[in-house]
């Protein structure tokens, strides 16, 4: 009997997946386990494996479609002999013809020739790329679902169409798929950047946001770096001062539980675990990955977690797991010597860290003036559940931390 290969349930959160590619061709065998295929979330982009051995049959969502979970994929069988046409999900597939530009599903992307006299199915950009090309769309064979012209087929004509010469000059132009005119350009909405939006905004609308700053002397965990960094390069880690705010941040959590929670429904939940998330800025669009239990790991095994789970942030390789869970965030901009900024909270999290460059200050010390590197910490925190005195005790007791790491042993 077929089997049905469905769009995963990635996590509770996910309601969504677009297809980004099929590791295996139609027709070809795969077994149980094999990865067979990518599916990129908001976050990140998750290879899924057959749940099945035998022939990859029949390919029912193409490249670049959205479709919610549970919604079927594909269809492997024993054998290639097994009857496929009388399954529902291949009839209503091959049944469907969406009008869509990219991604349209495998069956219904044969091409075919525009209607004579009828309307002329092209994609709106298509269409603006034809007219600022001086492309006459009547003389095209539409590539797309139905015989649509896409981008696809007037990037094919123009490589052998001169506009006439009477052609009145046009302001537009397109470069790479984006729609330029008159200074402005227009770019794809990601669903990532979508999802930033929402979630943002919906941050900024329910929970009254209010920050507090404090200067730390960043003279002693400056110091610390250097220290650990002679032990750390002969194990194969770089330790940054991210990484040591990272485990000083966790300790001051644990003192303050109160910070470490998150308003949910009408209930102040009160975590256990001190999972730190960390910004992690992306061509993209922003994620956060989750250092889990950051209280119980040494400097050094978070230095390798957080350039692990970087990386694979960048190539879009983590799992859902570990861009959830947070329970505070740290955002660092120092590296781009910011002085100052305060960050939206990451929802339902109470309370989010921003970190800025260590500038070089004078200060007083013991009645003299000297130059110390000074970074600002700002925190911003979630009025609902957490008031001044608290969001002032925690700060304070980062900024001692910072100027005497030592203290966290204490």
């Amino acid at each position: 009997m077929p089997t049905i290969i469905q769009m995963p349930t990635l996590s509770s959160t996910v309601e969504r997946g677009k297809v980004v590619k099929w590791c295996v061709q139609e027709g070809s065998q795969v077994k149980e386990g094999e990865i067979l295929f990518e599916v990129e979330t908001d976050k990140a982009n998750v290879e899924v494996e057959s749940t099945a051995t035998g022939f990859l049959r029949k390919i029912l969502i193409g490249v670049g479609t959205e479709v919610p979970v549970q919604t079927a994929l594909a269809v492997v069988t024993a054998t290639m002999e097994e009857e496929v046409a009388a399954v529902p999900e291949v009839a209503s597939a091959q049944a469907s013809t969406p009008d869509q530009e990219e991604g349209t599903p495998v069956a219904a992307a044969k091409a075919a020739a525009p209607q004579a006299g009828g309307r002329i199915k092209i994609s709106p950009l298509a269409r603006r790329m034809a007219k600022g090309r001086g492309i006459d769309i009547t003389t095209l064979t539409g590539s797309g679902p139905g015989g649509r012209i896409i981008r696809q087929d007037i990037e094919k004509a123009a490589a052998g169409v001169v506009a006439p010469p009477t052609a009145a000059p046009t302001e537009a132009v397109v470069r790479d798929a984006v729609a330029v005119d008159e200074g402005f350009e227009e770019i794809e909405f990601t669903k990532m950047r979508q999802v930033i939006a929402q979630r943002l905004s919906e941050s900024k609308r329910t929970a009254p946001h209010f920050y507090i700053d404090m200067s730390a002397d960043a003279t002693a965990i400056s110091q610390l770096k250097q220290d650990l960094a002679k032990k750390s390069e002969q194990v194969g880690i770089k330790v940054t001062i991210n990484d040591i705010l990272i485990k000083l941040v966790s300790q001051a959590l644990k003192e303050f539980p109160g910070v470490n929670a998150a308003l949910i429904n009408d209930r102040i939940r009160v975590f256990k675990a001190v999972n730190v998330g960390v910004a992690v800025g992306i061509e993209e669009g922003l994620i956060v990955p989750v250092i889990k239990n950051a209280d119980r790991k040494t400097i050094s095994e978070i230095g390798r977690e957080v350039r692990d789970l970087a990386e694979r942030a960048r190539t879009k390789k983590l799992l859902p797991d570990e861009y959830s869970g947070g329970t505070f965030t740290i955002s660092n901009l120092g590296m781009f010597g910011v002085e100052t900024f305060h960050a939206i909270l990451n929802p339902p999290e109470s309370g989010i860290l921003a970190v800025s460059a260590a500038i070089p200050k004078p200060v007083v010390v013991d009645g003299e003036i000297v130059v110390r590197p000074c970074m600002k910490l700002s925190l911003s925190v979630d009025h609902r559940l957490v008031d001044g005195v608290l969001a002032a005790k925690f700060l304070r007791r980062v900024k001692e931390l910072v100027e005497a790491p030592f203290l966290m042993f204490v």
